[in-house]
């Protein structure tokens, strides 16, 4: 028998080291998006999550590991999404409505809790140079899954204008600028409003033969 599968009042230690760490994730995401990620030492980390510092030492070697963490559940739940409200489309929907979809389970799932979105488009911003790259590679990421989704969406024949990295990269910018405004707006408009700003500029970035 591993370490990982010994058994502590009932349930393996991997079970309980995993669920330590989504504790901690889900900790540092609220009191990252509600203090700023700046303003929160190690301790208040711990405190939100209501674990010691030794604990968080055994899942992670530093705050901004910690903060990587949280993007990462945030940008991967998001995918998540957009996958899903990609593999429902019906195959007789115009590409219109197809981005319309697409772009609304992306910004739902953003929206979908108080501090997600400050995360994804505020704390991360201007961290280290290590975050830059980082956030380089999910922009990559989310590059690459918006050209999977064009043929499907817009037909055979369509393409990205200047290619995933440029057209996806010109979208993903105006989905970050629009979104941090949207964070500082109040009231704060709905997502529908959003998606309405956004469906045009993504639409100009499709070639259809």
């Amino acid at each position: 028998m591993t370490v990982a599968q010994r058994q502590y009042g009932g349930r393996a230690v991997a079970e309980r080291k995993a669920e330590r760490r989504l504790r901690f994730i889900v900790a540092g995401t609220r009191i990252f998006a509600e203090r700023g990620y700046a303003n929160c030492s190690l301790a208040d980390v711990c405190a939100a999550a209501t674990l010691s510092k030794r604990q968080f030492y055994e899942e992670f070697e530093t705050r901004e590991d910690l903060l990587v963490a949280a993007y990462d559940r945030v940008q991967d739940e998001a995918a998540a999404a957009v996958t899903k409200a990609l593999t429902t489309l019906p195959p007789t929907i115009d590409a219109r409505a197809a981005v319309t979809a697409v772009l609304g389970a992306y910004l739902d799932s953003m929206n979908s809790d108080p501090y997600r979105a400050a995360i994804a488009f505020i704390e991360v911003v201007g961290v280290s140079e290590r975050m830059e790259q980082h956030r380089r590679e999910r922009r990559h990421s989310w590059a690459r899954l918006l050209d999977l989704a064009v043929s499907p969406m817009a037909g055979p024949t369509a393409r990205v204008r200047g290619g995933p990295g440029l057209g996806a990269g010109a979208l993903i910018g105006a989905i970050n600028g629009l979104a941090q405004e949207w964070l500082m707006t109040e009231p704060r408009p709905s997502v529908e409003e959003l998606v309405d700003l956004l469906v045009p500029m993504a639409m100009s970035l499709i070639d259809i033969d």
